[in-house]
């Protein structure tokens, strides 16, 4: 009896055909002949008013950030280290 159904498991194994197709270098061959079948979308979206508000996106410039998030100023020092490249 388990070999019976080992047997039709091997059997189900062999006939997979592979969904996904990659590309290869020439685009004309083609090795599997598989279908591609479209999915259908069956599930419904279930909406609510509070949901189809559109979001507010705020953009704030580098010149109207609080002290708590500027750059720290650089010293002449270090503009000159970037300057050169490097230590001397």
């Amino acid at each position: 009896m388990k070999m019976a159904s080992a047997t039709r498991t091997w059997a189900m194994v062999n006939k997979h055909v592979p969904m996904i197709k990659f590309r290869r270098a020439s685009a004309g061959s083609h090795e599997h002949g598989a279908v591609v079948q479209p999915v259908s979308a069956t599930k419904t979206m279930n909406l609510d008013k509070s949901s189809t508000k559109p979001t507010l996106t705020i953009i704030l410039e580098d010149w109207q950030l609080t002290g708590k998030y500027k750059r720290k100023p650089i010293s002449q020092e270090e503009i000159d280290f970037i300057n050169r490249g490097g230590p001397q």
